[in-house]
């Protein structure tokens, strides 16, 4: 993304020679409709205009305020090198405001359907002059520019693929399945909604906890290595997914709809699901040391596999941890 001043610039094109971020033309508009929509929210990055391509261009433009030069999971990773652990309260801290920040957005109707840590910027109040030290071990820069930690504010951005939600259950299909998609979407279910967005926050909240600066869930690999890893952290002895409404429907359209290869992947997503031994529930990964109940209680929440009973926004910040903690 470049930037200049106050201003950044998000470009689609068919030339990636510059610095700046390239996107295809739908998502780049389907972003600028978002972007409209949310004007006012402050933890949103705002729009502050569009270029229309000129004729016989490949190229438009959506110019946006410049909200810092680190998203999150540079933060994460800068962190994780360091070894600075997040702690519970720094964490309460962070999930607070991208909680607030996705309700507002839930409000206007839109659905992000891209949470994670990437589309996550970190607003200090400082300019782009972090200084660059040699490359690492595995040839990767690191920036070492001064951070104003306790005046970081995080915005919300990467809204490409976001949309409104429609009338009734059925939504459209979301093909792009990361580390931080919700199972209902990696099952290539229509039947969601905003509780998508709060899945990948728990995936979030679960990020800065390991402290790993890695995703939990990931890398982001086929949508049956992202399940399978899913069902080896949440605690298979819960009712989820299986218990979803939406499951059974989901079940039967790819039992008669889908290839060959997919009907065996169904049959070892419902092993996952069936087995006892996966490793790990989520309380033996995030010890009391490490989260309090009351922090728990947001994280598992935020992790219900079966989306009719995961927390939306509203409800996660009614929380004891947010009332109490986060001070």
């Amino acid at each position: 993304m470049g930037h200049q001043g106050n201003r950044a610039v998000l470009r689609t094109g068919i030339d990636a020679g510059d610095d700046l971020i390239f996107s295809g033309l739908q998502e780049v508009w389907r972003e600028c409709r978002c972007l409209r929509t949310c004007d006012g929210i402050p933890s949103v990055v705002k729009l502050l205009d569009k270029v229309v391509p000129k004729v016989n261009s490949d190229d438009s433009f959506l110019i946006m305020e410049y909200a810092g030069r680190l998203n999150l999971r540079g933060y994460m990773q800068r962190r994780a090198h360091r070894r600075r652990r997040f702690s519970e309260a720094e964490v309460c801290r962070i999930m607070k405001e991208l909680l607030e920040g996705v309700n507002s957005v839930h409000g206007t109707g839109i659905m992000h359907l891209d949470i994670r840590p990437e589309n996550v910027i970190l607003d200090d109040g400082t300019e782009d002059k972090t200084e660059r030290r040699p490359k690492n071990k595995k040839g990767a820069m690191i920036q070492d520019g001064k951070l104003k930690e306790d005046a970081i504010v995080y915005k919300i951005g990467g809204f490409g693929i976001s949309r409104k939600k429609e009338r009734g259950s059925k939504q459209l299909e979301v093909t792009i399945a990361t580390a931080y998609s919700a199972p209902e979407l990696l099952l290539h279910s229509c039947e969601y909604d905003e509780r998508v967005d709060t899945w990948g926050l728990g995936c979030i909240m679960a990020d800065l906890l390991a402290g790993t600066g890695m995703p939990i869930f990931g890398p982001d690999d086929s949508e049956e290595k992202i399940m399978s890893k899913v069902f080896r952290v949440v605690d298979p002895k819960s009712k989820k997914i299986k218990d979803w409404a939406g499951y059974p429907g989901i079940a039967a359209e790819w039992k008669s709809k889908l290839p060959g290869q997919n009907k065996s992947k169904l049959a070892r997503i419902e092993a996952e699901l069936k087995t006892k031994l996966l490793g790990d529930p989520l309380r033996r990964r995030f010890p009391f040391w490490m989260l309090s109940s009351a922090g728990f209680e947001v994280l598992s929440g935020l992790l219900e596999s079966n989306p009719a009973k995961r927390l939306t926004a509203a409800e996660a910040l009614e929380k004891h941890w947010f009332r109490e903690d986060c001070r």
